[in-house]
């Protein structure tokens, strides 16, 4: 990387249109990628700061950062829903095996409350 590749502070918040206060924070922060610092002076990737996207501020920022919790509670949502349906399709079809099984039963204790009943009645 030549030194013409390189920007001070100073320039960096002429580009981004920050005071340079606000750029130092980002260096520290690392997210202006390849930042370092020789002594007390930053030095940055003249693309990294050409590239670098602004993030919203106040209550854009606010905004934002609600609507995306909102995308990921919705997308958790329609996953646990997703996930329900199958669960109640499990249980739908154990329910009707549990009922195939207790009208079987009822079927057999029928048979023996008469077998019971015959034997009873013999002297």
């Amino acid at each position: 990387m030549d030194i013409k590749d390189l920007v001070s502070v100073e320039e960096a918040a002429a580009i981004l249109g920050y005071r340079k206060s606000s750029i130092t924070p980002l260096c520290r922060k690392g997210l202006l990628e390849g930042a370092f610092k020789i002594g007390h002076q930053w030095f940055i990737p003249r693309k990294v700061v050409e590239n670098y996207e602004k993030a919203p501020q106040g209550f854009a920022a606010i905004w934002k950062r609600r609507h995306e919790a909102e995308k990921a509670e919705e997308a958790a949502m329609l996953e646990t829903a997703s996930d329900r349906l199958e669960e109640e399709e499990n249980v739908e079809s154990l329910e009707r095996e549990i009922l195939h099984y207790m009208r079987i039963l009822a079927r057999k204790f029928h048979r023996l409350e008469k077998m019971m009943a015959q034997d009873k009645e013999k002297p």
